[in-house]
């Protein structure tokens, strides 16, 4: 069983010794928790990549659900009756802007061939044909994690995170000596706490390109693109 809030709060409280939570209160600990499953989610998307049949706006322009960080793949076309439609493909938007400058003025369409993103606008991917309002594709992106309640520490799972529950425990005990960092050394043990959690997780990797469908224009693969 997935491990809960109170289990991460519970072991850095130990380590900061401070188990009645006099210096750190919970609530503030709690904060630090949130904040750093944020970062685990930037550093390892895949923990909260989630799938769902998007309704698309009317054209080629279209952004990912609101609780979304970032793009990250396309699948398939959904159709009527949320039954299974076509698979999609990533393209260039170069090749497509020099072919076919006026792609996105052509007609709706709700069969989507193609999709586009550009990882400095991770909100943001685009389809080709212009999509028929309504019409729903199948996407996978990155999804925020939702912040912790006080009030649900004990009930809620780290599930997604269970197997970096070690990390976030780094991260608790690095913002919690982080600020006492004026008394001898807790600014130290402030350092040590941040580099275990960035080397658990990883933390230098180009991940967002590493995470993106455009992947396979690196490192001189083929391009993922239109036949």
């Amino acid at each position: 069983m997935a491990l809960t809030a109170t289990d991460v709060l519970t072991r850095a409280s130990d380590i900061i010794q401070d188990q009645t939570n006099i210096k750190w209160p919970q609530e503030e600990l709690l904060r630090y928790l949130n904040d750093g499953r944020r970062e685990v989610a930037i550093v390892r998307p895949d923990l909260y990549a989630t799938s769902v049949a998007h309704v698309l706006l009317a054209g080629t322009k279209q952004a990912i659900p609101s609780d979304g960080l970032r793009f990250i793949d396309g699948v398939r076309n959904v159709t009527s009756g949320d039954a299974v439609g076509k698979a999609v493909r990533v393209a260039e938007r170069e090749i497509l802007d020099a072919q076919r400058p006026g792609w996105h003025t052509e007609a709706a369409s709700v069969d989507i061939k193609h999709f586009m993103v550009d990882e400095r606008n991770p909100k943001v991917f685009y389809v080709y044909p212009p999509a028929t309002a309504g019409h729903k594709m199948e996407i996978v992106y990155l999804k925020t994690p939702t912040d912790i309640a006080i009030g649900n520490i004990g009930s809620t799972q780290l599930s997604e995170e269970d197997v970096y529950v070690g990390a976030l425990v780094d991260y608790v005990c690095y913002r919690a000596f982080s600020k006492d960092s004026e008394y001898a050394g807790n600014a130290d043990r402030a350092t040590r706490h941040a580099a275990a959690f960035a080397a658990t997780l990883g933390v230098g990797r180009k991940v967002s390109l590493g995470n993106t469908p455009n992947q396979a224009n690196v490192g001189g693969m083929p391009p993922r693109q239109t036949a």
